[in-house]
């Protein structure tokens, strides 16, 4: 599964950890091709952010949240999921799909990157970025200072 017909390259990401927008106070999460220093920032909301960094930790609620709650479908309908894959940016708004597999059938499901990305964490799916999306949006994370704090 190489993209949709007529998209250009893919590359492996993880997820880097966060950031905070200084103006806004929006949290924005930090995706980072595998074995390059560059990230990419895409701007959402908190508690996407929460939902993604609670996977992150391994902690879990005694109830299932939202995206568990997905993933517990997914695995009731035997259905996969296969990937996750962030698109293309327009008007300043990223676009995500996740790919999903029921035996040989396959389906894309058009989603907000960060639902994408939440669930991919649950599901151990790969998430992958456009190149050429990547290659325009990336930007260079340089080293904190000695008792310099992430946000600064």
């Amino acid at each position: 599964m190489a993209g949709v017909e007529g998209e250009g390259a893919m590359l492996r990401v993880t997820v880097r950890g966060f950031a905070l927008d200084e103006v806004s106070k929006s949290p924005i999460v930090l995706l980072q091709p595998v074995g390059r220093e560059e990230v990419m920032p895409i701007w959402i909301g908190p508690s996407e952010a929460s939902s993604i960094a609670l996977s992150l930790s391994g902690e879990q609620y005694d109830r299932p949240l939202t995206h568990d709650l997905l993933r517990l479908v997914l695995d009731g309908l035997t259905v996969q999921h296969q990937r996750t894959e962030i698109v293309r940016l327009e008007n300043n708004t990223f676009f995500a799909r996740i790919l999903l597999r029921q035996r040989n059938d396959y389906v894309s499901v058009d989603c907000r990157p960060s639902d994408g990305i939440a669930i991919a964490l649950r599901t151990q799916a790969e998430i992958f970025v456009d190149k050429e999306l990547f290659e325009a949006q990336k930007q260079i994370i340089r080293p904190r200072e000695e008792g310099e704090s992430e946000e600064s």
